[in-house]
């Protein structure tokens, strides 16, 4: 099966939904032995339901998060157990709601400095043939910020391990990167709530 592997996705566009497909085929390769390494760029909500997730496939998932942390957020996870043994990992915050401060999505010399650091594990992820399924959340919105050269992307898309699948995903997507990917999707928005003043909710947009 992974001698099959190896393939470029793109999930760009300005509708919902890029990260829900990745995060969507990650659950589908765990699901298949494979492993997964997810590195999201320009986020760093440790109370995102795919962060939560993550926490309960240990060892065959890798999430790393490389943005700026919410202002708002308790940073601690929990275990917990189930009636059936199963261990499970619940976030503990106080009771917020996400999306009306903005300040996480604040791009500053701060947040170049994590995305720096993102890049560099992303390369060590691409290159070390250890994952089956690399997945670089938001790196499409990094380079179209002038955060990362597009060169270094098409860089890393071009000397990955040859078995590794990687997902970037992220609107504006440059035609560079579009070029050597071998999947393209571009999800169009016809509507979206937050136009009629719907903030993010908790278990939907994350």
């Amino acid at each position: 099966m992974k001698k099959n592997l190896g393939l470029v996705h793109i999930y760009t566009g300005n509708g919902k939904g890029k990260t829900s497909w990745a995060m969507g085929l990650s659950l589908r390769a765990i699901g298949q032995g494979l492993k997964v390494n997810v590195i999201q760029f320009m986020k760093g909500g440790a109370y995102t339901g795919e962060f939560i997730s993550a926490q309960n496939f240990l060892p065959n998932i890798e999430f790393s998060q490389f943005g700026k942390k919410c202002v708002k957020e308790q940073k601690q996870l929990k275990l917990t157990e189930t009636d059936s043994g199963v261990p499970f990992f619940d976030y503990v915050r106080d009771d917020i709601e996400c999306g009306d401060c903005r300040e996480c999505f604040v791009n500053d010399k701060d947040a170049k400095e994590l995305i720096d650091k993102g890049f560099a594990l992303a390369k060590k992820a691409t290159t070390s043939g250890e994952y089956d399924l690399v997945v670089l959340d938001e790196i499409n919105v990094a380079v179209a910020f002038k955060f990362l050269p597009e060169a270094r992307v098409v860089d890393l898309i071009k000397n990955k391990f040859k078995n590794t699948e990687l997902v970037l995903t992220g609107r504006g997507a440059s035609k560079g990167l579009m070029d050597v990917a071998d999947y393209v999707s571009i999800v169009k928005m016809q509507k979206h709530p937050f136009n009629k003043g719907i903030l993010a909710r908790r278990g939907i947009e994350y």
